[in-house]
């Protein structure tokens, strides 16, 4: 039979537990991957965004089911299509799955750029505000990020809790892509934390803040300072990203 001070301090252990224990991670994942090097738009052609997204999606591939993801490259990501996709699929999660839409390409102050025409920001809020989910994540491998960010801390569909934009540069700099890599810079280092290389405790999960400590530094060095991912959003710094 527990003493009193035993009870006590095994309350104690068990809040300390609550607090540094991640959230835990149920149901499915939700992904739809965008990746545009070739372009119909006069911006110019890029080199490996379309590789960005089909490594993505094979990474997920462990993750989830087929039926739960999209890969839209080039000329497949138009405008329509990839509004259509992600709002089909994220429609389908519900509280405890995860949604996550991934883009690697030309981008500009609030808006993706896509093979035929741009994707504003403001959609994919909207597209956002409409799903279940409680967890909520962007990663974009794109210039001029950082400016998502601005435009989202306006926005209530991507201040409330959980919602998560992992970006590859602040909004007044250039996303990198590396010949020696053969990806886009962030692009690289987030499937290589993904991959289990962002697991610091070796626990199995890979956390939010786990990812930002390996991503941030390397894409940092890598592009000699010229380049720094942010990570912005409501969420428990602890919420986990992917269960290895």
């Amino acid at each position: 039979m527990l003493t009193r001070p035993k009870l006590k301090a095994l309350k104690k252990l068990l809040f300390i537990l609550l607090l540094v224990t991640p959230l835990c991670l149920y149901g499915k994942i939700f992904a739809v991957f965008v990746g545009v090097s070739e372009y119909d738009q006069p911006v110019g052609n890029l080199t490996y965004c379309h590789r960005d997204a089909i490594a993505m999606y094979e990474l997920m591939k462990g993750h989830t089911t087929p039926e739960c993801m999209v890969l839209l490259t080039d000329e497949q990501a138009r405008h329509d299509s990839v509004v259509h996709h992600t709002r089909r699929l994220f429609r389908e999660a519900q509280r405890d799955d995860i949604v996550l839409f991934f883009f690697s390409g030309h981008g500009n102050d609030n808006l993706f750029c896509l093979y035929d025409r741009n994707l504003r920001f403001s959609t994919l809020q909207q597209i956002f505000k409409e799903c279940k989910a409680n967890r909520k994540l962007i990663f974009a491998d794109a210039c001029h990020s950082g400016t998502l960010r601005q435009e989202g801390s306006s926005n209530h569909s991507m201040t409330e809790s959980n919602v998560l934009l992992f970006l590859s540069s602040r909004s007044d700099q250039q996303s990198q892509e590396d010949s020696w890599l053969r990806n886009g810079v962030f692009t690289f280092f987030l499937l290589a934390g993904l991959r289990g290389g962002a697991d610091t405790n070796k626990d199995g999960y890979i956390t939010a803040i786990e990812l930002f400590s390996f991503v941030n530094p390397r894409v940092k060095q890598r592009s000699g300072g010229s380049q720094v991912p942010v990570m912005w959003g409501r969420f428990n710094k602890n919420m986990i990203i992917l269960k290895l």
